[in-house]
């Protein structure tokens, strides 16, 4: 029965992969920002129920859904499949996510096969979290309790390497503003308190500071206002920083350091600073092995290669609310390779995450995905090896301070 149920899974895939492929092209030729994204929440719901699922549009948020196939009585495992589809300003789907959304439904299609086939097996969630750039759309749906009652959830991302268990770091997001006295740049200088030279030596302090942290530490700036005209000395200036490290405790001490950045910045340009940690802070990404260990099994029996460079191995692929939610039950968040150098977040990895090259890993992906939760749907001591682990590790770390100004 079970090679018969794997041979129903990948047929299940394998028939639609002229429907996922438009699905991604959909999705990719309509780039949303976060909390935007109509048309891909629409097309999402209307193929998955299409395809059976039971669909709730408008799920939490106005872009999420929930898309359910399978028993809600408790019986066997429940499998929820994540589906992430907000795009980057001006670049578009730079992060792959039209990819990442199609596996996710691809995995979601073979996972429903099975059941079919014999019910007991469990149920299959498709869950559409809107807004991973930032928005934090998966804590809107954590706080929401909507991973209640799942045994364990699955997501996959784009990248130029195949990478079971790739490192991401926990994130915080701070908006920092100046606030000086204008004056006319060329007439009376001395009568004005520059809030763009704030900004400048917040900016250049910053960048001294990164020489003595640690290198899986991370902190990057823009300058989002910086004035109005040039002979108008400006008052008021605004920045936007991100935060990262692997593990709270270093980002906490980050948080101070930087702190003290932005406040040296104010005392030497006789400015007032005002900062606020953002909302939202997202965790780094708990991986559970028995879960990617399971994927790499699957994928390499599919013909996906994983790297073995312990340099690539460790490298951060960035910051995701995928985080947060592996804090509250077992994850599974591999990486894999769309046949590109390209890094992500640039155009190049934009025009890649359309190309033909893409389909044929990113169905071997949903595949390995669907094998990962059919093998664990038909082991009971799979799913207890999982839960195991959750518990055991700790997972709880001392939350991040978010607010204003919260060092003097």
């Amino acid at each position: 029965m079970a090679g018969e149920l794997s041979s129903v899974c990948s047929k299940a895939i394998g028939d639609a992969k002229d429907d996922l492929n438009h699905l991604s092209s959909e999705i990719w030729k309509n780039p949303e920002l976060a909390f935007q994204e109509t048309h891909a929440h629409n097309v999402l719901t209307d193929f998955l129920e299409n395809k059976g699922f039971k669909v709730e549009r408008n799920y939490i948020k106005k872009t999420g859904f929930r898309a359910t196939y399978g028993s809600g009585d408790g019986e066997g495992v429940h499998v929820c499949v994540m589906c992430e589809y907000d795009a980057l300003p001006s670049l578009g789907h730079a992060a792959g996510r039209n990819l990442s959304s199609e596996a996710s439904v691809a995995a979601a299609l073979g996972i429903q096969a099975a059941i079919k086939q014999q019910q007991k097996l469990g149920k299959v969630t498709v869950l559409g979290t809107p807004a991973t750039e930032g928005g934090g759309g998966k804590l809107d749906m954590i706080n929401e309790g909507c991973f209640d009652g799942i045994d364990f959830a699955m997501l996959a991302q784009p990248l130029n390497e195949n990478i079971a268990a790739p490192v991401t770091l926990n994130i915080l997001r701070v908006r920092v503003n100046y606030s000086g006295k204008a004056a006319h740049a060329s007439t009376q200088p001395w009568e004005g308190k520059n809030a763009l030279d704030a900004a400048v030596a917040c900016y250049s302090n910053v960048a001294l500071m990164r020489q003595q942290i640690k290198p899986t530490w991370k902190i990057n700036g823009i300058i989002t206002n910086g004035g109005l005209k040039p002979n108008i000395i400006p008052e008021e200036t605004e920045m936007l920083f991100y935060l990262r490290a692997p593990e709270q405790t270093d980002l906490m001490f980050l948080q101070q350091r930087a702190t003290a950045c932005f406040v040296a910045a104010a005392k030497a340009t006789g400015c007032e600073v005002n900062f606020e940690f953002l909302d939202k802070p997202y965790h780094n990404v708990v991986h559970n092995s028995v879960l990617a260990n399971l994927y790499k099994k699957h994928a390499e029996a599919l013909g996906l290669q994983f790297s073995t460079d312990e340099e690539v191995l460790q490298c951060s692929t960035g910051s995701t609310d995928v985080g947060n939610v592996s804090h509250v039950v077992p994850c599974v968040y591999p990486a894999f390779d769309i046949k590109t150098q390209a890094p992500i977040h640039t155009q190049a990895f934009t025009e890649a995450s359309s190309a033909p090259e893409a389909q044929q890993p990113v169905l071997q992906c949903a595949q390995a995905m669907a094998m990962t939760a059919l093998e664990v749907m038909q082991q009971s001591t799979l799913k207890s090896d999982i839960k195991n682990e959750f518990e055991t590790i700790d997972a709880v770390h001392t939350p991040v301070i978010a607010g204003t100004n919260p060092f003097p």
